[in-house]
């Protein structure tokens, strides 16, 4: 195996750094403070103020999600467990990174949001050979004997998906 980057290093630190000041913001309540939105018409609201009186009406949404950034920011400033924490926070950086673009939440969180995302998917590029065995090479496929029943059926899974998408556009309200 080749030596370990000394630039994935860096790049866990920081983003283990700011994972963990963004958790803890979360957990005391220092983040997603309702904007005073609410006695003016919602057409009237920026995006900036829309999502943070969404996410501020929860604080227990808030909490849980403190608490994976403080998880997933620990795991990274290990190499041990920095793949493992790359790859649980992948789905949420992703996540927070488009929020915080489509909803125009500010420039810096953007910034920080988009180094946090591209420094686990460097994490994770590195290991990608023993990811792919994890996630796709070493799983079994379906018996060859019941194959067709278990196509059948994802088949049909797919067919339902599609015919509730279009009854509900067909049937909105």
């Amino acid at each position: 195996m080749k030596p370990y980057p000394k630039h994935l290093d860096w790049l866990r630190y920081l983003s283990a750094w700011m994972l963990l000041t963004y958790g803890l913001l979360k957990l005391a309540g220092l983040q997603f403070h309702a904007p005073d939105v609410a006695q003016r018409p919602v057409g009237s609201l920026s995006g900036y103020q829309l999502t943070w009186y969404y996410y501020s009406y929860s604080h227990a949404y808030g909490s849980i999600l403190g608490l994976a950034q403080l998880i997933g920011g620990t795991l990274l400033l290990f190499r041990k467990t920095a793949t493992l924490g790359a790859a649980m926070m992948l789905p949420v950086m992703v996540n927070i990174l488009l929020i915080n673009l489509f909803f125009s939440i500010g420039w810096g969180a953007q910034v920080i949001s988009a180094f946090i995302f591209v420094s686990i998917v460097a994490l994770l590029l590195r290991d990608r050979a023993a990811l792919v065995g994890c996630f796709w090479s070493c799983q079994e496929a379906e018996p060859t004997n019941s194959r067709r029943f278990h196509h059948s059926v994802a088949v049909l899974i797919v067919l339902l998906v599609i015919a509730e998408i279009l009854f509900g556009l067909l049937n909105p309200g």
